[in-house]
């Protein structure tokens, strides 16, 4: 049996999407919803009660609200559904990398790890579920950076502190906004310690239905086992199941109604 969308859900669905890009008005958001300004004004009163939407106190104008961390939370867990759609991909990536492989979404000026499958070596390096650590720091933070749309990235860079956990973590500007602009030129990152000594990684975007960022696919482990040669044996497989992962997410969406143009 096809699954119908409930009108309400799906409109009050397109309000938070129409969000994503910040404050809005009524207006606005009505006008990239396509939604009448009264039937936009009831939904973002109900979103509000339930704090998925906020109203600023000084201009008439909504944002997301910190309802939404929970659905973020959700996600952190894996009912999010990337763990079940990128666990094939991320299985075989491990297989043949030997290493540990993980999903990181952004959080505001963090990433957070979603899904992984660890290294089956002894001496391994794993990624904890619902771990953060800093946007600019390491191979996936810089990936979620570079794809990210520039107003977002300056944005995020504006209110971010440039802090130094290691000798190799980037502190400058301008220094990690060159490299950005590398990642985005060669569509995959890697680092060697910027977070943790003896670290190395290497990391490719998975798009989501609308072609934006959503997530940065890695393989994660030791200096010694990821020299410079085996993270470019590595780099074709690793791109290969980025695409596949976005593959599939641009297909669930498809099933369930919400691809976006």
């Amino acid at each position: 049996m096809d699954s119908v969308p409930v009108r309400s859900v799906s409109r009050a669905l397109d309000i938070l999407h129409a969000l994503e890009r910040g404050a809005q008005g009524v207006s606005a958001v009505a006008r990239a919803t396509g939604l009448s300004t009264v039937t936009t004004r009831r939904l973002l009163a109900s979103l509000a009660y339930r704090d998925l939407v906020v109203q600023d106190r000084t201009t008439p104008t909504y944002r997301l609200g910190p309802g939404c961390f929970a659905v973020l939370d959700a996600v952190v867990r894996g009912a999010g559904g990337l763990d079940v759609i990128g666990g094939a991909a991320l299985a075989r990536l491990a297989k043949e990398s030997g290493e540990t492989v993980a999903l990181y979404v952004r959080a505001g000026s963090r990433r957070i790890c979603v899904a992984q499958v660890p290294s089956a070596q002894p001496v391994r390096y794993t990624a904890r579920l619902g771990m953060d650590n800093p946007i600019h720091t390491g191979a996936m933070g810089k990936v979620l950076l570079a794809f990210s749309d520039a107003a977002d990235r300056d944005e995020i860079l504006d209110r971010t502190e440039l802090t130094a956990y290691t000798p190799a973590t980037i502190t400058d500007r301008a220094v990690l906004e060159r490299q950005l602009d590398a990642v985005r030129e060669r569509g995959y990152s890697q680092s060697r310690g910027e977070r943790s000594p003896g670290v190395a990684a290497i990391s490719a975007p998975v798009f989501g239905a609308d072609r934006r960022i959503l997530a940065a696919l890695a393989i994660i482990g030791p200096n010694e086992r990821l020299t410079d040669e085996t993270l470019a044996r590595l780099r074709r497989p690793l791109v290969a199941a980025a695409r596949e992962i976005s593959r599939r997410v641009e297909a669930a969406a498809g099933r369930s109604g919400t691809k976006r143009a």
